[in-house]
């Protein structure tokens, strides 16, 4: 076939794929918020600013932009970005004007460049408690007021938090909500019977009912208070909850063996609040309490139930939220209990008025799990294998992680819960155990292109695994890679950090090496383990280790500025991570502008400052926005659970890039027969995976072919 029969047949291609909308992965467009183009404009060097806004995921290869310079059209029919470096001060105002068939079908309202090279939004913090001070902590976002642009909400962390294993009391947890011009919105105090710490206060903020406005759910107590300063057990239709004494104080006193502050007794809730006023909308008993019981309060039970006496292993909470029904239901919150032995997983969902019950899934032993269906009728399935074939965890139980990631593995248009060493499917029954126990990182995307579907990348806390790492797929369990080690391995990351290999690349703590995703060392050294984050413009992946953002480039790791300098993004606004030694940011995600994330921190100078840093480094791609595509947009959701996580897309990026930019005749290699060494990965025009095509693009390490 010669190039002119090839240029003929494409035209004869892209005029049958024509105005189909552009998804990067099978995220249904039910899924997808309803954004706004989150038009942002960064002062740069002298005479210049850098323009960034949202394609989204709705949009088609043939939707175009015309920018907007006070008023007047600046450049027009931009196709190939969605981010520009333009002449411009800070008096001037910019718009973005869409095009969909020539068409405009939205325009932006005005937006100036910000005052500095980052966003800072001003706080209001708590005042300290006994002489215990306030800091910001875990972020998340929710548009609540939808309006296409997302608020932020923040959770305070006191300075006498604890982990689970240390006596002590804390002051109580506080939630505010910002939107992006700095407006407080509300702000909720969980009282004293919450402790505060990285386990115990996991918030879900999306929207539960489907009514455009995002809701926040998460576990209260009595004397706990919403946004519009009332006790949320006033929220409860059920009475016993309703007429609790919330001037109850249920801290340990000092008779358990660890000492005192620890939560042993009194009711447990669960309530959804409203995300425009924080009022608490509907409040719940939480499930299972403490005891492992349903819809009661209950004290904590004798050691041989949870293996301690004083709360450690009881109170290790989970949460994420879940698509359980399919993409055209509402989301359901999942909220968890327990992993280092008993499991449990309680499927919530939010009808606009009330939460219900759906399903509790229990792993009580290392062989049995109980199962909860929507009306609290049990069912029990004892187990005797698991995928690794180690050690004798064949349940949920001790399999879990101190977090967690969320997805549809299995292709149903159902979300399964990965669970570190296990996998519970969307309608709480047990997918799989791996069985290598305990782990402190996981990771969950298509970090092997060429294998079908997800895989797991999970590290090891447990000596039933002989700690370590594992790669395994997510569907089956199936172990793909595993290395042992000789201790607690407490750090991992996997991510497309090294454009020399295709796929993802990987390390992890007790040795030094990066490994490609078949497992072959690369480099004696490592980028780091923290975070992964989409910063400088290519397609692959920079690392993000406290505030530094560091670039793989042949066994070396440079820091990374704002795009515009070679000042590393720690020069501006005398950044700070949060949580400790775990040392992770307030959030990474895509919240507004270009494909690329933002960096949430908090500020060292008044510890009552939000930075929010973005990437103005240019970039050649367009790329729907991270937050339609739906592994990622539920990372997000999760990410602030116990020891943080970065998201991960749902889809290979490169892939996705070099089957959808600038496709034409002169992109395409001359036809040759597919190699052999590797599947082959077709796509059509729009660049969406095919299976067996009588005609598309091949892509082979990063050339395209036409498809025979």
């Amino acid at each position: 076939m010669n190039k002119k029969n090839i240029l003929t047949l494409m035209c004869g291609l892209l005029a049958m794929t024509a105005g189909h909308a552009q998804k990067p992965s099978d995220t249904a467009t039910t899924q997808m918020e309803k954004l706004d183009r989150g038009l942002v404009v960064l002062p740069t060097t002298s005479g210049k600013v850098f323009v960034s806004w949202r394609l989204l995921g709705t949009d088609t290869q043939q939707t175009s932009f015309e920018l907007l310079k006070n008023g007047k059209s600046y450049k027009k029919n931009i196709l190939t970005a969605t981010s520009l470096s333009v002449s411009g001060t800070t008096n001037d105002a910019f718009q973005v004007v869409t095009y969909q068939k020539g068409v405009a079908v939205d325009t932006t309202k005005e937006v100036k460049p910000w005052k500095s090279s980052y966003l800072s939004l001003h706080l209001d913090r708590p005042a300290e408690v006994g002489g215990y001070a306030y800091f910001p902590n875990d972020c998340s976002v929710g548009d609540v007021d939808g309006d296409g642009e997302y608020e932020i909400i923040l959770k305070w962390d006191p300075e006498n938090s604890k982990d689970n294993s240390n006596s002590g009391n804390s002051n109580p947890v506080i939630f505010d909500c910002y939107k992006l011009d700095g407006t407080k919105l509300w702000r909720i105090n969980l009282g004293i019977n919450c402790r505060a710490g990285a386990h115990y206060t996991q918030f879900m903020v999306y929207d539960f009912d489907g009514d455009g406005k995002a809701e926040m759910i998460c576990k209260t107590a009595p004397g706990s208070k919403d946004g519009l300063g009332n006790y949320v057990n006033k929220a409860a239709t059920d009475t016993q909850i309703s007429t609790a004494d919330n001037t109850a104080d249920y801290r340990d006193n000092g008779t358990v063996d660890k000492g005192t502050g620890h939560i042993l007794s009194g009711p447990e809730y669960l309530t959804v609040f409203e995300g425009l006023t924080g009022k608490a909308i509907h409040t719940i008993w939480y499930n299972p309490n403490r005891a492992g019981n349903f819809n009661r309060s209950d004290k904590h039970p004798a050691k041989n139930f949870w293996n301690d006496a004083y709360g450690n292993r009881a109170d290790r909470h989970l949460a994420c939220v879940a698509y359980l029904d399919g993409p055209d239901k509402n989301p359901s919150a999942v909220m968890c209990r327990g992993y280092y032995t008993r499991a449990y997983l309680w499927a919530v969902d939010f009808d606009g008025s009330q939460l219900k019950h759906k399903w509790l899934h229990a792993s009580v032993s290392k062989t049995t799990v109980e199962l909860y269906d929507a009306n609290w009728n049990k069912t029990t399935k004892t187990y005797s294998t698991n995928t690794s074939g180690v050690g004798s965890y064949y349940t949920m139980f001790g399999n879990g992680n101190h977090n967690l990631s969320v997805g549809d593995v299995d292709g149903d248009g159902k979300d399964e819960i990965i669970w570190g060493s296990g996998a519970v499917d969307n309608d709480g029954k047990l997918l799989y155990a791996v069985g290598f126990g305990h782990g402190d990182a996981i990771h969950l995307a298509d970090l092997d292109p060429d294998r079908p579907g997800y895989e797991v990348f999970d590290v090891h806390e447990e000596s039933v695994a002989s700690y370590g790492a594992d790669l395994h797929d997510a569907l089956t369990g199936e172990v793909i890679i595993r290395r042992t080690r000789d201790r607690d391995t407490g750090r991992g990351i996997a991510a497309d950090f090294d454009a020399n290999h295709r796929g993802c690349e990987f390390t992890y703590a007790t040795q030094l090496d990066s490994y490609t995703i078949k497992g072959t060392s690369i480099a004696s050294a490592n980028p780091g383990m923290n975070f992964r984050i989409y910063w400088d413009g290519d397609m692959y992946e920079e690392m993000l280790d406290d505030v530094t953002i560091n670039k793989w480039n042949n066994g070396a790791a440079t820091p990374l500025g704002l795009g515009f300098n070679r000042n590393a993004v720690a020069a501006y606004g005398s950044p700070a991570s949060c949580n400790s030694t775990k040392a992770t940011p307030c959030l990474t995600a895509d919240i507004f502008g270009d494909w690329r994330e933002e960096l949430i921190l908090w500020s060292k100078t008044d510890s009552a400052t939000l930075n929010i840093y973005t990437s103005a480094y240019p970039t050649q791609y367009r790329v729907p926005t991270l937050m339609h595509d739906h592994v990622y947009r539920m990372g997000i959701c999760w990410q602030n659970v116990a020891y943080n996580q970065p998201p991960h897309l749902g889809y290979y990026l490169p892939d996705y890039i070099e089957s959808f930019q600038g496709v034409d005749a002169t992109g395409i290699q001359e036809v040759q027969s597919a190699p052999t060494t590797q599947a082959p990965r077709y796509y059509n025009l729009q660049g969406q995976r095919i299976e067996k095509p009588q005609h598309g693009i091949y892509i082979h390490n990063g050339k395209k072919y036409l498809a025979k």
